[in-house]
């Protein structure tokens, strides 16, 4: 039984080492993406910085906002899209493991189960046994 309790302590402690590994490797992905994100706006800034000076009058100027303004649109809904993606993936990968370490604490209690039904058969067939012989030893006496 000892051995089935620890069997179980170590079991618990990987599930949690393990959803802390996914959570962090989840973060680290949303980081990089988010980084990729703002390098990818810098440069687009530089780009912007340049074409101002390209500028030539009015309709130029609102042409340059329009492209501007759509760009940075966008950006802003590549990120919402990105961040709710790693978000719903994170979240499925740790109730696929959540999953995982339910059926492994099944499986040990099912056996844990098992090893307590045998050890109660054994007991009652040990005390039978021995309500046996203590009469046969009542009649020979």
């Amino acid at each position: 039984m000892q051995a089935q309790l620890v069997d179980l302590y170590r079991a618990g402690i990987r599930s949690a080492t393990d959803m802390m590994k996914l959570s962090l490797e989840q973060t680290e992905r949303l980081q990089q993406q988010q980084l990729q994100l703002i390098r990818n706006a810098l440069d687009e800034t530089t780009r912007s910085t340049t074409q101002t000076g390209e500028l030539k009058g009015i309709d130029d100027m609102v042409a340059f906002n329009s492209r501007l303004a759509g760009a940075q649109l966008e950006r802003v809904s590549e990120f919402w899209a990105n961040w709710w993606k790693a978000a719903g993936d994170a979240q499925k990968s740790m109730i696929e493991q959540f999953q995982s370490q339910i059926g492994q604490a099944k499986d040990l209690g099912r056996e844990g189960y098992n090893f307590a039904t045998r050890a109660a058969e054994d007991t009652a067939r040990l005390a039978s046994q021995a309500e046996r012989e203590r009469k046969e030893h009542r009649k020979s006496a």
